[in-house]
C-alpha cells in the first residue's frame, strides 16, 4: 500500500480534530486521551500520532482554528460598516454571542479549558512555529480598538484601555458562557435573543452613563 494522498491526510486530520472536539466539549480536556480519540473514530492510537505529537498538539489546532472562526465573525463587523464607536463596540459584541452560540465546542475550547501553554512553550523553544497567524491576537486588537475609539472621543476619561477592554470582554464572556452551559437561574430560556437583549440593556446603560457625562 502506498502512502496515503495529501487529501486523505486531510481527512484523517480533519475527522481526529472534530472528534476530539466533540470529546472535550461533552467529558472535558482532561478526561480524554488519544486511545478514546482513536476508539471513537475507529482507528489505532498509533495511527493519530501520524498526525499529532500528542493530546496537547490536537487541543492546539483546535484553539487556533477556533480563533480564526471568531476573526471572521469579527471581520463581519468592519464589511457591515459601523457608525461610530459605539456602533461598532455593540455589533462587535453581538458577533461574539453569535460566534459562541454558533459554536459552543471551539467556544469551550478556547476559553474554558486550559491554554496548551506547554505545547505552545516546547514550540518556540524549538523555533518551530512557521507563518502561523496569531487570530487570538488579531481578535482581542480588534476589541482594543473598539475601545480605544470610545476613549478617543472623551468616554470614560482616565480609564486604561486594556481595563476596560477586559471588562467588556469579561460581561460577554460570562454571558455566553452561562448560557452555554446552561446556567441561567430563572424559567426564561437561555436563547440567542435573550443574550441580544443583555446586550442591548449593558449598551443602554452605558450610553446612558456617556449621557450624564456630557451633561455634566
Amino acid at each position: 500500500m502506498g502512502r496515503p494522498k495529501d487529501s486523505d491526510r486531510r481527512d484523517v486530520r480533519a475527522l481526529i480534530l472534530e472528534q476530539a472536539k466533540k470529546l472535550f466539549y461533552e467529558q472535558g480536556y482532561g478526561q480524554i486521551t488519544i486511545r478514546k480519540i482513536a476508539r471513537e473514530i475507529g482507528y489505532s492510537p498509533a495511527a493519530i500520532y501520524l498526525y499529532f505529537q500528542n493530546k496537547d498538539e490536537i487541543l492546539y489546532e483546535l484553539h487556533n482554528e477556533g480563533f480564526r472562526l471568531l476573526y471572521e465573525y469579527k471581520m463581519r463587523v468592519i464589511s457591515d460598516g459601523v457608525e461610530g464607536p459605539e456602533d461598532r463596540l455593540n455589533k462587535g459584541g453581538l458577533m461574539y454571542i453569535n460566534f459562541a452560540l454558533d459554536n459552543p465546542e471551539y467556544y469551550e475550547v478556547m476559553f474554558n479549558m486550559p491554554e496548551p501553554r506547554d505545547f505552545m512553550d516546547r514550540q518556540q523553544k524549538s523555533g518551530d512555529v512557521g507563518e502561523r497567524v496569531d487570530y487570538a491576537m488579531l481578535s482581542y486588537r480588534f476589541l482594543r480598538e473598539g475601545v480605544q475609539g470610545l476613549l478617543d472621543a472623551g468616554h470614560f476619561p482616565g480609564v486604561d484601555v486594556d481595563t476596560a477592554a477586559f471588562a467588556f470582554w469579561a460581561f460577554v464572556h460570562g454571558l455566553v458562557s452561562l448560557i452555554i452551559r446552561k446556567r441561567i437561574p430563572y424559567p426564561q430560556a437561555p436563547t440567542r435573543e435573550l443574550a441580544h437583549q443583555v446586550m442591548e440593556f449593558f449598551m443602554f446603560s452605558m450610553a446612558q452613563r456617556i449621557k450624564a457625562a456630557v451633561s455634566d
